[in-house]
């Protein structure tokens, strides 16, 4: 059986023309730009992608020309405040088009920006949600804050943001000694949550070395402001173990991150006046405080100075009638003190007069109990002596009994015999040979004899 046989241009040419003709106009599709893959052409060539729970269930390319893009970006950058990028859910007007070369592809003509920033409040709203689930909408805000005089501050190194709040800063540097260190970091647009994220992480690691943060980015058009509604960051801000203070330059609605931050201000510049705002009231409560204290110190200096004089006055009516009582006291403890010298001393003589017969008395009962000591000492010696000679005396009893019992006449009586042989005693079979002559001692006498086998 023969078989119908086509090239593959063939195929590739039946799919445009099928396609051609069943998608013949435009059509408008929602997808994420999973990757833009802008070219130095100007043309782009994003990949479109469709998730559902978190996996990829469609992945088709597409293709924006050059001029096209320019104009889609301008408008989406006006519309949504966001830069024109991957990452983002659009509306898109396409056209279904399929090349022999290039394959399927969807051409981008235009987008409806209003699609993409619903979905954007719609994220702002879900944080929202989220967080308050979690009941840390306000935690951050509940640290405490004194004057922040050691301040972490995560910004772009080249924003003109930051420029604006050291500027402001700096003017009032030596007045409060506030002291700053810069956490470098991308503050808008895709890759900004990430490295902010990024910064708060070493920052936690010193927070020791600090009172609190501060994120500024630099005022100008409000576009990458989406990153400040990110669940991820905006958790991390209310968690975060210190104050953090937001100044990211924009007029329009608050974002998640602001509004979990401890405080927030419009701009960097109005942040940082607010910051020394503070010192300046600490510094105005200061002085009142000074000028009240020195009030009190001086009514407290006249008020004393009353009492002094008061003092001194009764101390001397107090001191005379003090002098002249303990004048009496001492003529009193005089009197009393010869009376009881002359009785002690008088003690004290009776006591010498009667000490030679005490300390004889005293010498004789001593030299009784040494005596009495001593002959118990005796007694005892010579009985221990007397129980130890029995002792031994029994010992030596038992040895000489057992030296009788075991003499080599004892043993020689017991039936036991010796045999020797060239006078040596003969203690194992294997010295014995056939011929040899031995002799054999008994309890009676001495026998020889001859050695027939072994």
């Amino acid at each position: 059986m023969s078989k119908e046989v086509f090239t593959l241009k063939q195929v590739a040419q039946s799919i445009r023309k099928t396609l051609e003709s069943r998608y013949d106009r435009t059509y408008w599709v929602k997808a994420e730009i999973y990757k833009m893959n802008l070219f130095p052409s100007g043309h782009a060539f994003p990949e479109l992608v469709q998730r559902t729970d978190g996996k990829i269930v469609a992945n088709l390319s597409g293709v924006i020309w050059k001029t096209n893009y320019l104009k889609i970006s301008k408008q989406f950058e006006a519309e949504v405040k966001e830069p024109f990028s991957e990452g983002k859910e659009m509306l898109m007007l396409i056209k279904i088009t399929f090349s022999e070369v290039y394959g399927l592809s969807l051409h981008i003509s235009d987008i409806d920006p209003s699609y993409s920033l619903g979905a954007l409040h719609k994220l702002k709203l879900e944080t929202i949600e989220a967080l308050n689930k979690l009941g840390i909408l306000q935690k951050n805000q509940l640290l405490t804050l004194d004057l922040p005089k050691r301040i972490a501050v995560i910004s772009a190194e080249s924003s003109k943001g930051l420029s604006d709040f050291m500027q402001v800063l700096n003017a009032s540097t030596h007045k409060f000694g506030v002291d700053t260190f810069l956490f470098n970091a991308t503050v808008q647009g895709d890759q900004a949550v990430d490295s902010i994220l990024y910064a708060l992480q070493k920052i936690e690691r010193l927070r020791s070395h600090f009172d609190a943060v501060v994120l500024v980015r630099g005022g100008g058009a409000e576009v990458g402001m989406s990153c400040y509604d990110d669940f991820n960051l905006c958790k991390r801000i209310a968690e975060f173990p210190l104050p953090i203070l937001c100044g990211i330059g924009h007029s329009t609605n608050l974002t998640v991150a602001e509004m979990v931050a401890f405080s927030h201000a419009i701009t960097p510049s109005v942040l940082a006046s607010d910051l020394l705002q503070e010192f300046e009231l600490k510094l105005l409560d200061l002085h009142a405080f000074i000028a009240t204290l020195s009030q009190v110190q001086n009514r407290l200096f006249t008020h004393s100075k009353n009492i002094f004089h008061q003092t001194v006055s009764k101390i001397n009516g107090v001191t005379k009638w003090r002098f002249e009582r303990i004048n009496n006291q001492l003529k009193n403890l005089e009197q009393r003190s010869l009376q009881e010298t002359k009785r002690v001393l008088s003690s004290h003589q009776d006591f010498i007069a009667s000490s030679p017969v005490v300390i004889q008395s005293l010498v004789k009962r001593s030299h009784q109990q040494e005596h009495h000591r001593r002959t118990m000492l005796q007694q005892h010696l010579v009985f221990t002596l007397e129980r130890t000679m029995e002792k031994n005396v029994t010992v030596l009893e038992s040895l000489d009994k057992q030296v009788t019992l075991m003499s080599p006449a004892a043993v020689l009586a017991r039936g036991f015999a010796i045999a020797r042989s060239n006078g040596k005693a003969l203690l194992s079979k294997t010295d014995l040979h056939p011929g040899t002559l031995i002799q054999i001692e008994l309890s009676d006498g001495t026998a020889e004899a001859e050695v027939k086998s072994t």
